[in-house]
C-alpha cells in the first residue's frame, strides 16, 4: 500500500482541523444544553476527514478500500449525532442518554458491518474499480442496495433534525431567533452537497464535499450556541424556562432598546411583541414615563414600584442587573418585575387592621381608666355614708337597718374591689402603671396579707402555714404590689380550697441568689393544663358553668402577672386537677430603679412549666 501527496488534501486537512478545534470548544462548553452531542458531531466528522484524506492518498485499490471503511465510522454516525444535537437542543428538559441513543445506532452498526463485509456479498458496493486517471486515485463505486437504504436512514435522520430546528425556530423571539436561526441555515448545508454529490452531477466535484459540508454545519452550530452568550442557554431551554417565569423578564441593549421579553413581562404591558422587541424603553413603556426617566441608565436596582392603572394601584418588584459578553463588556440589561400586588394589599390591610386593633385597645384602656375613677369617687361616697348611717343607727332600737346598711358596705366594698382591678388593668395595659420603690420588711408583709386573707380561710376552713427560710428580711421593691401579688394568690388558693391546708414559703431561690420566691401551695381543686395555659389572661375564669360556684372577675392573677413583670420578675405555676395547685413567685430583692413596660400582651399563655417535685 503505497501513498501520494495531492494538493487536494489541503481543503480536506483544513476542514479536519477547524472540525476538531469545535470538538475541542464543545469540550470546554459541555454544560450548555446541545454541546455535548455537538462535540460527538465534531468527533464524528474529523476522523471521517482524516480518513479521508489517507483514503484519496493512497494509490492502490486496497488501500483506497480500507480507509474508505474505516473513514465509514464518522460516515454512519455523522448523521445520527446532528440527530442528538438538534433532538438535545430544542428539547432542554431531556438529555439524550444510552437508552435514548440506542435505538438510533443500530442502523448505523449494521452498516459499518455490511460495508466492511462487502467482499462477500457485494450489497452495499457492487462493484469497485480504481480510477488513477484524474490527479489523484480513487474509486469508482457502483452502489448496491443496501448503500440507498442507509442513505434513505441518513436523510430521515437529517429531515427529524432539520423539522425540530425549524419548529423551534418559529417557536422563539427576540434575540434568540438569531442563535436558532444560524442552527437552521446550517441544517441546509449537508442537504444541499450531498444530494448534488450523489446526483448525476457529481462529475463536477473532484474531492467528497460532505464531509466538509457537515464541517460548515458543525461550525454554524456551535456560532449559534456558543456566538450569543447573552445567558449561555440554548433558545429552546430559554423557552422552556423563562416563558414560564411569573416574572416578567425584559432584556434592553446598551442603545436602550427592549431585544426581548417573554409571555409575561407581554402581559404586564398588554402589548404584542411586534410593539416591544427593537423599540425604545421609552415608547416600551410609555405608561410608565417616570419610572422609566428615574431608572433609564440604573444598571443595579432591587426595590418596589407602584402605579396606577385602570382605577387600581399596582405594586411591582423591580430587578435590573446588567449583561456582560465573555470580554467582560456591557451589553445591556436584565429587568425583571413581579407583580405583588395581591402581597402588598394583604400587607396593608394587615397593617390597617393592626393599627385599628391598637387604637381600639388604647381606646378600651382609657375609657376603664376613666370609667373607673368616675364610678370609684361616688361608690367611695356611697360607702362613707353607709358606715355614718350604721354608727348613727347603732343606738336605735331597728335591728334590721344596721344589718341592711352592712350588706350595703359589702357590696359597696366588692364593687370598690372591682373598679380597682380594673383600673389597675387599665393602667397597666396603657404603660401608666408605676413603681413606688422602698425598703420593707418581707415578715410585715405577708403579716399584713394573712390578716386580709384569714376571713376567706375560716369560711373554708383552711388552714394556712408561713415557712420563712431568710437570711436577710429587707427587699427593696413596690410594698404595696407586693402585698397585692401576694393576696391574689392566697385569696385564689383559700377559696378555691376547702377544709385544706395552705403553705406559704419564702426563701432565697435556689437557681438565683438575687431572687426572692414566694411559693404557695394548697391542696384545693387543682386545674387542667388547659386551664393552666390560659390562667394569666385578663378575664380568665376556670369555673365557667352556668351556676358559677366560685364567682369573682378572673382579673386577679392577670394583674399579679403584670405586676410581677413590672418588677422584673415573673410567676410559674404548677396544678393537677383534683390534686391542687402551687404557683412560684419569683422577685428581685433589689428591683431596679427604672422605668419597665408593663402593657405586655395579656392574650398569650403565660403560664411557665415547673419540674415536678
Amino acid at each position: 500500500m503505497t501513498w501520494q501527496y495531492t494538493p487536494y488534501i489541503i481543503p480536506i486537512v483544513i476542514a479536519a482541523v477547524v472540525s476538531g478545534t469545535v470538538a475541542v470548544l464543545a469540550w470546554q462548553r459541555r454544560q450548555i444544553y446541545g454541546a455535548t452531542p455537538l462535540l460527538f458531531l465534531m468527533i464524528s466528522i474529523t476522523q471521517w476527514l482524516i480518513f479521508y484524506v489517507l483514503e484519496i492518498g493512497s494509490t492502490t485499490l486496497e488501500g483506497n478500500l480500507l480507509w474508505a471503511n474505516v473513514a465509514y465510522v464518522g460516515i454512519v454516525f455523522g448523521p445520527v449525532a446532528w440527530l442528538f444535537f438538534a433532538f438535545e437542543y430544542t428539547n432542554p428538559t431531556r438529555k439524550v442518554t444510552w437508552r435514548t441513543a440506542v435505538p438510533f445506532i443500530v442502523e448505523p452498526l449494521f452498516i459499518l458491518l455490511v460495508a466492511w463485509t462487502d467482499g462477500l456479498h457485494h450489497l452495499f458496493r457492487a462493484s469497485v474499480t480504481l480510477d488513477s486517471s484524474g490527479p489523484f486515485a480513487y474509486l469508482v463505486i457502483e452502489r448496491g442496495p443496501i448503500f440507498w437504504v442507509h442513505v434513505a436512514y441518513s436523510y430521515s435522520v437529517l429531515a427529524y433534525g432539520t423539522y425540530l430546528l425549524i419548529r423551534a425556530y418559529f417557536h422563539t423571539s427576540g434575540l434568540y431567533r438569531a442563535q436558532i436561526g444560524v442552527s437552521v441555515l446550517g441544517a441546509f448545508v449537508p442537504w444541499i452537497i450531498n444530494i448534488l454529490y450523489i446526483s448525476p452531477v457529481a462529475a463536477m466535484f473532484i474531492i467528497d464535499p460532505t464531509p466538509i459540508a457537515f464541517m460548515v454545519t458543525g461550525v454554524m452550530f456551535a456560532w449559534g450556541i456558543f456566538g450569543y452568550r447573552l445567558m449561555d442557554i440554548s433558545p429552546v431551554a430559554r423557552n422552556s424556562v423563562i416563558e414560564q417565569m411569573d416574572d416578567g423578564m425584559f432584556v434592553v441593549d446598551t442603545l436602550n432598546r427592549v431585544v426581548d421579553v417573554n409571555s409575561a413581562g407581554q402581559a404586564i404591558l398588554r402589548k404584542p411583541t411586534n410593539r416591544i422587541i427593537g423599540l425604545p424603553v421609552e415608547e416600551v413603556f410609555d405608561e410608565w414615563a417616570n419610572l422609566v426617566a428615574q431608572y433609564r441608565d440604573v444598571e443595579r436596582a432591587n426595590t418596589q414600584i407602584r402605579f396606577p392603572t385602570g382605577g387600581q394601584m399596582l405594586y411591582y418588584n423591580l430587578n435590573i442587573s446588567p449583561l456582560h459578553d465573555k470580554h467582560g463588556r456591557m451589553t445591556g440589561r436584565l429587568v425583571m418585575l413581579y407583580n405583588n400586588t395581591e402581597q402588598r394589599k394583604g400587607e396593608i390591610a394587615l397593617r390597617e387592621a393592626k393599627e385599628a386593633a391598637e387604637a381600639a385597645s388604647r381606646a378600651k384602656s382609657t375609657f376603664l381608666a376613666n370609667m373607673s375613677h368616675e364610678l370609684r369617687t361616688p361608690l367611695t361616697a356611697i360607702i362613707g355614708y353607709a358606715e355614718l348611717l350604721q354608727e348613727q343607727t347603732a343606738v336605735m332600737d331597728d335591728t334590721n337597718l344596721p344589718q341592711r346598711l352592712e350588706k350595703i358596705s359589702v357590696s359597696a366594698d366588692h364593687l370598690l374591689q372591682i373598679i380597682n382591678d380594673l383600673l389597675d388593668l387599665s393602667k397597666v395595659e396603657a404603660g401608666q402603671m408605676k413603681l413606688s420603690l422602698s425598703s420593707f420588711s418581707i415578715t410585715s408583709v405577708i403579716e399584713s396579707a394573712q390578716v386580709v386573707v384569714q376571713p376567706m380561710l375560716s369560711e373554708n376552713n383552711n388552714q394556712l402555714t408561713i415557712n420563712l427560710n431568710l437570711d436577710s428580711d429587707t427587699m427593696q421593691a413596690d410594698q404595696a404590689k407586693v402585698r397585692q401579688i401576694l393576696l391574689n394568690i392566697l385569696h385564689n388558693a383559700a377559696k378555691f380550697t376547702h377544709d385544706g391546708e395552705i403553705i406559704l414559703t419564702a426563701q432565697r431561690d435556689p437557681e438565683n441568689g438575687s431572687q426572692l420566691m414566694f411559693e404557695i401551695t394548697d391542696n384545693g381543686i387543682g386545674m387542667s393544663e388547659e386551664q393552666v395555659k390560659q390562667l394569666f389572661r385578663p378575664f380568665f375564669q376556670a369555673d365557667l358553668s352556668p351556676t358559677r360556684r366560685y364567682g369573682g372577675t378572673g382579673l386577679g392573677l392577670a394583674i399579679s402577672y403584670h405586676l410581677c413583670k413590672l418588677m422584673q420578675g415573673h410567676i410559674q405555676v404548677q396544678s393537677k386537677l383534683g390534686e391542687g395547685t402551687c404557683f412560684r413567685i419569683f422577685l428581685p430583692l433589689v428591683t431596679p430603679d427604672v422605668v419597665v413596660a408593663a402593657n405586655g400582651q395579656a392574650n398569650t399563655p403565660l403560664a411557665e412549666g415547673l419540674s415536678d417535685s
